[in-house]
């Protein structure tokens, strides 16, 4: 049995959880809840000392990175296959699990920039302090700080905006004679970016492609009415945490003048 430690908004536990339900693989859930800091417990850094999610296990065996979590539960079965046959598009989609950690450092970005700031910013001081001294990597606790300090006046913020706005234009150009990232099927390339557009969208941006790239609006409709989209976040998230994340996000870079051009 495969064993996931996961966040139910993680975007990178989305991603591996997009995979296993297209896979149809059944899977054991361990769910780490990151608001409450679970990730920052001693139990879960022996587990991973990096302190991040999804951390699979699969007898005995243990794999930390989502995009390399999921080619591996690709392999394990042999239904619904989505990395490509040939060697050349096996490259291109590996890049674009390479790329993944950029976008995944942009929403990340914009997620503390908004929701996660107004979240944070209800906790006591000195429970802030001890949070950022908990995280193993100082580096992204700075950051993180700065962002829940100054939210969208950050300077991490434009940067952030303009990756996303970036991924959406790539996308809209690989589309122009095909349906899918690597043809004519839904393939992995497909899964592994999905979770950093939903992310994008929960946080009031979908301007950035809807505004701007029609094929990459009508390809993110597309997987949206796939069983596995659905499947792999209802579960984990209600309506009225939506709301929240979505009008959060909105107030946070939609009335920001800085950003018109991007929206």
């Amino acid at each position: 049995m495969l064993k996931l430690y996961h966040g139910a908004n993680s975007v990178c536990s989305i991603k591996v959880r997009i995979v296993l339900e297209e896979k149809n693989m059944a899977w054991e859930s361990h769910h780490i809840d990151l608001p409450k800091g679970e990730q920052f417990s001693e139990e879960f850094i022996a587990l991973n000392p990096r302190s991040f999610v999804p951390v699979l296990i699969h007898d005995g065996f243990i794999l930390r990175e989502s995009s390399v979590i999921c080619e591996y539960i690709d392999q394990l079965s042999d239904v619904n296959p989505l990395m490509p046959t040939s060697a050349e598009e096996q490259a291109k989609t590996r890049v674009w699990g390479v790329q993944c950690l950029e976008y995944h450092d942009s929403v990340n970005t914009l997620t503390f920039a908004s929701y996660q700031r107004s979240m944070l910013l209800a906790k006591p001081k000195d429970e802030l302090e001890k949070r950022w001294k908990s995280m193993p990597d100082q580096i992204r606790a700075k950051k993180v700080q700065d962002l829940v300090e100054n939210g969208a006046s950050s300077g991490y913020v434009p940067v952030a905006m303009q990756r996303m706005s970036r991924l959406a234009r790539e996308i809209n150009d690989e589309l122009e004679h095909s349906d899918w990232l690597m043809g004519d099927s839904y393939s992995m390339a497909d899964a592994l970016v999905t979770a950093y557009f939903f992310r994008t969208e929960c946080v009031g941006l979908a301007g950035l492609w809807e505004s701007h790239y029609p094929r990459t609006t009508n390809w993110y409709n597309r997987i949206k009415e796939r069983r596995s989209f659905d499947a792999s976040i209802a579960p984990w998230l209600n309506e009225e945490e939506m709301a929240k994340i979505h009008a959060a996000g909105q107030e946070t870079f939609l009335a920001d003048d800085r950003f018109a051009d991007y929206l």
